[in-house]
Formats: C-alpha cells, structure tokens, sequence
C-alpha cells in the first residue's frame, strides 16, 4: 500500500483560493451594479465583503470535498489518473461559478434579485430569455465570462494545482481521515449551532441591494434549488380560475363599519409571539387548570381571542403569519426562500410609512430559519438576539430564557420615538422545556416539562406587564399576544385536528376601549387575519394583505384553515373537516350544526389551499 498526504496547508490554499475568487465577483458584482447603491452609503456596502464570509466559507469548504475525496482515495491505491480527475473537478468547478456569477450579476441588474432556480427555468425557452439583453451586453458578458474564468484557472495552475507522489506519511492519513471532514463539514454547515447556516448569516443591512451583494450568489442558487423542488402545484383539485373565484367570495365583505376598539387615533403596539402557546394551557380557553394562570387575570383586562388557529407549525411560518398576512403552506415555508419572502407585503413596511419605528427582540438565534432576512427586509429597525445578551444570562439551550428578553425589550424601548412597534418571540416553553424555576410542575413526563416551560413564560410576562403598567407610554399602548402555532402537549393532541391548531390571542393595554376589557372574540379566525383587522383599526388600507380578514367586522365570514404534509383543516361554523391529500378524501368530520360532509365547504377548503400554494409558486 501506498500513502499520499492532501497536506493541511495545501487544504487552506484550496479554501483561500476560493474566498478570494467570491470576493473578486463581489466587488465586480458591486462595481457593475453601483448605480443600485444609495448616495453616501458605500461604506455601509463595502461591510459585505466582511458579512460574506460566513457563506463564502460554507460554500468553498462544499467544493474543496471532492479534491478531499480524491486525495483520501490516493492513500490506498495512488494512480495519475485522479490527480487529471481532481484538476478536471476544478476547472469545470472554476467554469461553471464563473458562468452562474456573471448570470447572477445581469438578473440582478434586471429583476432586483440574486440567480435563482426560477430564472434558470428561462434557459428552456432560450428565444423568450434573450429579448431583454442585446447583442452588445452578450458580447460583454461572455468576455467577462472567458476572462473570470482564465483567471480562476490560472492562479489555480500556479497556486494550488498539486501533482503529489505516491511517497508520504501513513501516520497523517489519522488526521487527514476524521478531523480535515469534521472541519469540512461544521465549516460548510456554518458552526456547531442548532441550525445549519441559511442567507441570514450575510443579511446585516435594511439596504436590500448590500444584503444581495454580501450573499454568496452560488450558495443562493444551490439553497433555491434544494427548495423549489418541483415548481409546480401538487394541491390542485380545480380550474385555477374556479379555484381563485371561490377563495376571492370568502374574503368579500359589504361596506359596513368597523367597531372601533381603540381610544388613540395612533396607539404604540406591542406584539408578544408566545412560543407554543396552544389553547389547550389556557384555563379560560377550556385548558388545563393553573399552567398560565397570570395569562388568565391579564385577559380579564383585555379582549380575548377563542376561536383563534394557527395555520402552520413551525415559528417561521407563524411569524410570516402574522406579519405578513400569509398562511403557512403544507411542505415549506416561504420565509426560508428569501428570493420570494422578500415580496411579500408586512405590517412593519406599511406602518413605518405612518411614522412608527420598528424593533424585534429575541433570546435565541436570529439567522434561524431566515427570520434575519424576512426582518430585515420587512425594515425592522432594530434586531436583538442572542449575541446582545450577557453571557450569564444565555442559560437557555436556545439563548436568553425570556425574563432576560423582556427585561432587554423594555429597557430598549425607553427610548423609543412614540409611535413605535416593538416584537418581543418568546422562547422558554419550546423544547427541550428547561427553564430556571421551580413551579407546581415538576414531573420527569413531557407534558409535565412542557407545562412547567409555559408556567415560568407566564411568570415572565406577569412580571413584564407589572413593570410596562408603570411606563409613561403604556396609556397609549395596545399589547397583541399571539402564539406563533399550536402544540400538541400537554393533551398528546393529533396536529392533523383542529384542537392541536387552535391557539392563545390576546388585546390589552392602554389604548384598548374600556368597554371592551374581560370580553371576548369568539368568532373563527386565523392568526393570518391579524394584519388586516389591525390595520383596519389604524383606519390604513389593508388591499395588498389578500389573505388577511378584518375579524371585527360583523360582515367578515367566518373560518378557518391550517395545514401540514399530511392534511388540510378546515374550521367552519357548520363543521370542522380534515382533508388527507394522498387519499383525497375527508378522514374527519367534526359536526357542529351539519353531521353530513357539506360538499361546499369542502370545495371552499380546496380552492383555498390550490390557489394559496399557486400564490406561494408565483412569488
């Protein structure tokens, strides 16, 4: 046997040669796009070559894998022939990213937006693609295209190309075989956090075009791809045109008013994100008996929610839910796919337009699931996480425990220009339900944590709400306590029913109209319909929150929707009805008033799910 050494050194060369090679078409990238950067904000813009390390480092460590590959195979059996098949690997990789870097920098220039597998669909229809660039601009591209990719090639000949004999130390192969992978592989995931790394890793600017130029464009392609799948809609039961006229007829309201509910023209609003708040830890929502007793005396003072569902099931989807007016699709969510979050409307972009400042505090991990970049586009002003907490105070697996994070955000908010919109997302009763109190739950059992977890929430914002009371700003205040989904602790519910979707929401504070405090909203309505019923109550147009109803007025019918991959909900007056895809068939009726499956509502529930999927597509 034969021994080869892929030499540590030679290792960070690899890795050095591609950083540079991202930074290169990043700064062409900015160079050709600089007319898209605002008067005086180049500096701002030039911190992308810092922010865009993280991904340029996943992705290179992605494509050094194969050279690592091959080397390891020349410890067993050295041949010639993988060393041309190691340099083919490169120059085809060199090729190819200068190819898709140079696409990338012309869509951009073109649709505001990084090469996604969307626009790669377009090369299928090579005619239609070529009717926006000319001649000229082909010629200039493709000559940028020979020259990026002759200078990739030649600085990988003279720097890194490694022709090794077969003579080397068998007492490395050790290293070479268990630690170079480790480091590949927790360099290419990002870090040993929970989540692997995602486009918020480079997204630090409310100026999109300086998050776009920070992206590692290939990264971004290859993420788009792994998440379209198919483009194409696996939820179609109908005409798209019968489809979207039946889901258009459940939003149709008359003219008539809308109850006022607020006593200022232009109140602070204070969005509380609970995670996991399921109805069924709510005495007053029929749950359990003293697991959120706090939440119970705080909706005494307020207007409470108790036909409210989630549409998804996880807190990104719950977040686009509430902000942005989207119900969660059955297989992904739209936050994860910034090429179409960033298209959505938000209540942050259109209130900002009214004066109010924006800010989002969060004990754990920002850049989870893309929230970063869904924020940070939707103009949130000010992002706390957990890199803002001390140290002795991320006592969480996930962060900061949330008497930390409601400490932080009231304090942050002393300062704060009024009217302003402050986020606080808990996260304290999300697994693995450890939390730093003893409470009347203390037993080993998942539901016995689960509990405990939401006890020591309430606990927090008991104490929050003590000392928010005594802030000059509470009087003008309204307070909106959503959970971000359902759960199905602590009664073991089956997510595909509607029990395990219905959530706690709540009104209070200073700005809510006395007559209204202790009652409650007992009409069906999703988390999605918050947007529009709020912005009704600031008296702003709501049209581009399509999928958003006003709760309040008496016209708004009355349902509900929520999915997952297995089935779509549907909760109506009549009947709760739960729709399996593989089968296409209804599996569960819940009757109300009708015990025999109403055809109607099934089709309302099926043309609801068609066209919100097609809306997802066409983002």
């Amino acid at each position: 046997m034969t021994f080869n050494n892929f030499k540590i050194h030679h290792l960070i060369k690899y890795i050095f040669f591609w950083l540079l090679y991202f930074a290169l078409f990043r700064l062409f990238f900015v160079l050709y796009n600089h007319n898209d950067i605002p008067k005086g904000g180049w500096p701002e813009t030039c911190l992308a070559f810092f922010y865009g390390l993280r991904l340029d480092l996943s992705m290179a460590c992605l494509l050094v894998f194969v050279p690592f590959i091959i080397n390891i195979l020349q410890h067993f059996f050295y041949h010639e022939r993988l060393n041309r098949i190691e340099h083919l690997y490169n120059y085809l990789t060199i090729i190819i990213v200068s190819l898709l870097s140079i696409a990338n920098i012309k869509i951009f220039g073109e649709w505001g937006t990084l090469l996604n597998s969307r626009a790669l669909k377009y090369l299928l229809y090579p005619k239609e693609a070529l009717t926006f660039i000319s001649f000229g601009q082909i010629t200039l591209l493709l000559l940028l295209f020979l020259f990026f990719s002759f200078i990739g090639i030649f600085f990988y000949n003279k720097f890194i190309k490694n022709n090794p004999s077969p003579n080397g130390n068998p007492k490395k192969l050790v290293i070479e075989l268990f630690v170079i992978p480790v480091f590949l592989f927790t360099a290419a995931r990002g870090g040993i956090q929970l989540s692997p790394i995602n486009e918020s890793a480079s997204y630090y600017s409310n100026i999109q075009v300086n998050n776009m130029i920070a992206t590692n464009n290939i990264w971004y392609l290859a993420h788009s791809i792994v998440e379209a799948g198919e483009e194409r809609n696996p939820y179609v039961y109908s005409d798209i045109k019968e489809a979207k006229k039946i889901t258009a007829a459940l939003f149709n309201i008359s003219a008539e008013k809308t109850p006022n509910i607020l006593n200022v023209p232009k109140p602070n609003i204070v969005f509380i994100v609970l995670e996991s708040w399921t109805a069924d830890i709510v005495k007053r929502l029929g749950g359990e008996e003293n697991v959120t007793p706090h939440f119970d005396e705080l909706s005494k003072d307020g207007l409470l929610f108790t036909e409210m569902y989630g549409s998804g099931f996880r807190t990104e989807q719950g977040l686009v839910s509430i902000f942005s007016g989207f119900p969660a699709q059955p297989n992904n969510s739209i936050i994860t796919t910034p090429g179409k979050s960033e298209k959505l409307p938000s209540l942050s972009v259109d209130l900002a337009n009214k004066g109010y400042h924006f800010s989002f505090y969060y004990g754990g991990e920002i850049e989870f699931a893309n929230m970063k970049s869904y924020l940070l586009n939707s103009n949130f002003e000010k992002i706390i996480d957990k890199k803002d907490f001390r140290k002795d105070q991320l006592n969480s697996k996930w962060g900061a425990h949330d008497e930390f994070v409601f400490e932080k955000q009231l304090e942050g908010i002393k300062n704060e220009k009024e009217p302003f919109c402050s986020v606080i997302l808990t996260l304290s009763s999300h697994e693995p339900f450890e939390v730093t109190m003893n409470t009347p739950f203390n037993g080993a059992e998942e539901s016995e944590r689960f509990k405990k977890a939401a006890y020591y929430s309430d606990n927090c914002l008991f104490k929050y709400f003590e000392n928010a009371k005594k802030q000059a700003w509470y009087t003008n205040t309204i307070f909106i306590l959503v959970a971000d989904h359902g759960h199905r602790l602590p009664k073991n519910r089956d997510m595909n029913m509607p029990e395990g979707r219905r959530i706690a929401a709540l009104i209070t504070g200073g700005a809510l109209i006395d007559s209204l405090r202790g009652k409650t909203v007992n009409k069906i309505c999703n988390q999605n319909d918050i947007a529009a019923t709020i912005l009704e109550q600031l008296k702003m147009d709501h049209s581009r929150f399509v999928w958003s109803k006003d709760v309040f007025n008496p016209e708004t019918k009355e349902f509900a929707y929520y999915s997952n991959e297995n089935v779509l909900g549907w909760i109506s007056p009549q009947q709760n009805i739960v729709f399996t895809y593989t089968t296409k068939l209804v599996n569960t009726i819940q009757p109300k008033t009708q015990k025999i499956l109403n055809d109607t509502i099934l089709t309302q529930a099926k043309s609801y799910l068609q066209t919100l999927y097609q809306a997802y597509l066409d983002y």
